[in-house]
């Protein structure tokens, strides 16, 4: 009899801890089945940023933090378990009390405002040489590149102008890029390389290039499309206002059907690299000695703007055949007659304004 009601005891006693095992198994199942699926109705809007390289940890205590999910503990083993989603970094529109399965769906969906990756803007304004773009970037801070690594990137010769001079029709000296990198300010990824930048100011010339349409600028103009890019950036040397510019042109324009000498010292400027110019370097024998040579100089002097490309394909009417500076707020007076251009010289010498 004892011997019976010992095994009795004993298996009322196994009996007991195995009900209390379940009811802790049912228990803790209960406990994980209302953080995986909470009961109710999901709650507020909860907007969450979410950035690059978050961790399935972070993310599930950011999401916890403001109530989305009940446990990150829980949505950690679920994610273990089931596996995540992959997300972009951005913006997501979350609700308080929802199920880790429609936090899943959400992240799958996307975000409602992309996350833009850090990036840095680098201002190269209009008139710049190739060499001063690479200055310029010298300046610039933060890029992952500087002036020289741009020269040489841009020097091997793997990019396309569409623009650009007939090949072989260069000297070897002279910079087979001035003219075609189009001056803007350009936002960068701080991990972008000089190719990168190139490749922006090579496309953003043809495009300009093409929606103004320079492609036809034999018909309009008489020239090439490289010859109005040079007279373009005389045009962007000359002008202190947009006002201006498409009369400049025009003088050039008439100059050259006359088979004058154009007489633009920023051609010879462009050459010698001083902006202050000797009396004997105005006689020196060199291609962009415009004084001394008819027609255009062989390059671009700089890098023309999207005004003055503008103004070289659409020049204004005029017989004008000189313009001087005759105010200080950069206007030039136009002349036809070298009578008319001597009495507007002799204001730009009285107002000291560099042409004496």
């Amino acid at each position: 009899m004892r011997g019976d009601k010992g095994s009795f005891l004993a298996l009322a006693v196994i009996a007991g801890v195995v009900l209390l095992f379940v009811m802790f198994a049912l228990g803790a199942k209960n406990w994980i089945d209302h953080r995986i699926d909470p009961p109710g109705e999901p709650g507020d809007s909860v907007t969450v940023t979410l950035e690059r390289g978050d961790s399935s940890a972070s993310i599930g205590s950011l999401l916890e933090d403001n109530s989305v999910i009940a446990s990150a503990t829980v949505y950690g083993w679920y994610i273990r378990l089931k596996g995540g989603v992959e997300f972009q970094a951005g913006e997501f529109d979350f609700q308080e009390n929802m199920s880790i399965s429609e936090v899943l769906a959400v992240l799958e969906d996307g975000p409602v405002r992309v996350a833009l990756a850090p990036t840095l803007s680098v201002t190269l304004p209009e008139g710049l040489t190739v060499e001063q773009i690479a200055d310029r970037i010298d300046d610039a801070e933060s890029l992952n590149f500087d002036g020289n690594d741009f020269l040489t990137q841009l020097r091997r010769g793997r990019y396309r102008s569409d623009y650009g001079p007939p090949l072989g029709e260069l000297e070897p000296t002279m910079e087979e890029w001035e003219g075609l990198l189009f001056p803007d300010t350009y936002s960068l990824l701080t991990a972008s390389t000089a190719d990168d930048l190139i490749t922006l100011m090579v496309d953003n010339m043809n495009a300009v290039g093409d929606r103004l349409g320079l492609y036809r600028s034999d018909d309009r103009v008489g020239l090439s499309a490289y010859e109005t890019l040079i007279v373009a950036s005389l045009i962007e040397k000359e002008a202190k206002v947009d006002e201006d510019r498409a009369k400049i042109a025009r003088v050039i324009y008439n100059r050259l059907e006359q088979g004058w000498a154009l007489g633009i010292d920023a051609s010879l400027v462009y050459f010698t690299g001083d902006s202050i110019l000797l009396a004997s370097e105005l006689e020196m024998e060199s291609p962009y000695n415009t004084r001394l040579n008819r027609g255009l100089p062989p390059t671009p002097i700089a890098a023309p703007g999207e005004k003055s490309i503008e103004a070289a394909l659409n020049p204004e009417d005029g017989d004008w055949m000189w313009y001087v500076l005759t105010s200080t707020d950069g206007t030039h007076s136009f002349s036809v007659t070298e009578e008319e251009f001597e009495e507007n010289k002799a204001i730009c010498v009285a107002l000291d304004l560099g042409c004496g």
